[in-house]
């Protein structure tokens, strides 16, 4: 037998018999065509028993249950007659001469992997466009494709619209595919591992495989084995790069943009998921935090941007307020920014568009001015701590750290500012000015804790002492005649006895 043809069926059965067909149909007979019912619930084992009984050349082989590694793996290197061996998806099918135009391109060339181009066909749309075809063919050694691999590695990322060696096939391992379930990505993972083992590689110029894209298929529904695929492919490009002698500073980055593609998919289908908002934000948590998730994010591209805007979008659809990972994964985003976060206040967020603005974009600065604006406009304050939230993004300014009263903030907020910004001397001037004209009014204990603050700060003496009288004065008035005299006796060790 020449070649060994693996179609894996699950619930295709409105495209089964177009599949099928076109392979029955091929100007190339010299095969065996090995069909594998995946536990299928929608008929589709009855079409393939048909089939089955009219060509002798059909092998089917059928699991009661639906198993979610890629079994044809499995099967493939462990059975099959042919010299080479091939894949067609059971809602896909092949033009005519597909295994005539491959097989001669192999042989011709003396290749151990022959691929072709494809076209997608939109199901909903019922329209076809090529996504991948070359002008002229091209011939590799494994080498050179290695140094090439990443202009042409869409085209050897599936395992079908190929045509491969059986015997170098059964060769390869592809153990941690089949016990980590690798279902979505196993194809690119499948084929790298192959091309490793490779003498030379070639790509047709043809359009020979025809991929139905439709909005029910299994690849298109979430997986939550998808992320981890997303991480073996990351390490797999790595491997097949580095032991080819190609693997550099620039292909590091295209690898990660190659990762932030495939993690575009992944979270693109977890947000349009039926998954309950905590199991989302657990999985989302997950890719997140991942280290290979941070290395490729820190390049800033343009793709890292889409993926944190999919981040972005399943957290603010998110309704389970005390959702832990919430703050986990904006805490990871958002080092400065994410600490004024929390389940409770995230809605927050949702409704002002210069809160979510400097909040992606790990601005502090921003995002505190923009609380300020709010709590300044008496707005969202008894929805929301507002104070709690400014006060934890000044963790990192000593003199602030403490300060979250509302009514603080909103009186005294040029001063308070001027300190967030390291204007201590003149904010203190400020502070000394409003003391001497009598403008502190309202908050005021919290006004001369700040002013001794930043007089010790600043070792201001003259300004720290003044400060300490008027605090004293302040206990005298409110009758805190425990908190007065502790402030006398402090002055008197100083040395002040007037004042």
């Amino acid at each position: 037998m020449s070649i060994s043809i693996y179609t894996q069926v699950y619930n295709t059965k409105q495209f089964l018999p177009q599949c099928i067909e076109s392979v029955l149909s091929q100007t190339y007979q010299d095969f065996e065509y090995i069909l594998i019912d995946n536990g299928s619930t929608d008929g589709c084992k009855e079409i393939l028993e048909e089939y089955a009984r009219q060509d002798s050349r059909i092998r089917l082989i059928c699991f009661e249950e639906n198993r979610v590694a890629p079994i044809w793996m499995e099967i493939a290197q462990n059975s099959g007659t042919g010299r080479y061996l091939t894949v067609l998806d059971s809602d896909d099918w092949w033009e005519p001469n597909y295994l005539e135009s491959l097989i001669g391109f192999l042989e011709k060339n003396n290749l151990d992997l022959a691929v072709t181009g494809t076209a997608n066909y939109f199901q909903e749309a019922q329209r076809s466009q090529v996504m991948r075809q070359l002008d002229e063919p091209v011939v590799f050694n494994r080498r050179q494709f290695a140094r090439q691999y990443f202009k042409y590695w869409t085209f050897p990322s599936t395992v079908w619209a190929t045509v491969m060696k059986a015997d170098l096939f059964q060769k390869a391992d592809f153990s941690d595919i089949i016990t980590e379930k690798l279902s979505n990505g196993s194809d690119t993972i499948c084929m790298l591992k192959y091309m490793a083992l490779c003498a030379r590689i070639g790509i047709d110029n043809t359009v020979l495989y025809h991929y139905r894209i439709r909005q029910k298929q299994v690849s298109r529904q979430y997986n939550p084995r998808r992320f981890v695929s997303n991480t073996y492919v990351y390490e797999e490009i790595k491997g097949f790069l580095t032991q080819n002698s190609a693997f550099d500073a620039a292909k590091q980055k295209w690898r990660n943009v190659v990762y932030l593609n495939l993690l575009q998919m992944t979270l693109s289908l977890l947000g349009e998921s039926d998954l309950p908002d905590g199991e989302k934000l657990e999985e989302c948590s997950r890719i997140v935090l991942h280290p290979y998730t941070a290395a490729a994010l820190a390049d800033h591209s343009a793709e890292g941007n889409q993926v944190l805007n999919q981040v972005w979008n399943i957290l603010f659809r998110a309704e389970d307020p005390v959702c832990p990972h919430i703050e986990t994964i904006v805490s990871a985003l958002c080092p400065k920014c994410g600490r004024a976060v929390t389940g409770e206040n995230l809605p927050l967020f949702t409704r002002e568009l210069g809160l979510a603005a400097a909040l992606r974009q790990d601005d502090s600065d921003h995002l505190a001015a923009a609380l300020l604006d709010l709590i300044e406009a008496k707005r969202y304050t008894k929805q929301y701590d507002l104070g709690e939230m400014v006060c934890a993004l000044a963790q990192d300014k000593p003199l602030l750290t403490q300060l979250k009263d509302v009514g603080f903030l909103r009186k005294y907020r040029a001063v308070y500012w001027k300190i967030w910004q390291g204007s201590i001397l003149e904010a203190l001037d400020d502070m000394t000015g409003m003391l001497l004209e009598n403008q502190v009014r309202s908050s005021e204990e919290a006004f001369l804790q700040l002013y001794l603050s930043a007089a010790a700060y600043l070792e201001q003496v003259p300004a720290f002492l003044f400060g300490k009288t008027q605090l004293a004065g302040l206990y005298q008035r409110r009758n805190q005649l425990e908190q007065y005299q502790a402030i006398v006796d402090e002055l008197k060790e100083m040395g002040v006895e007037e004042w």
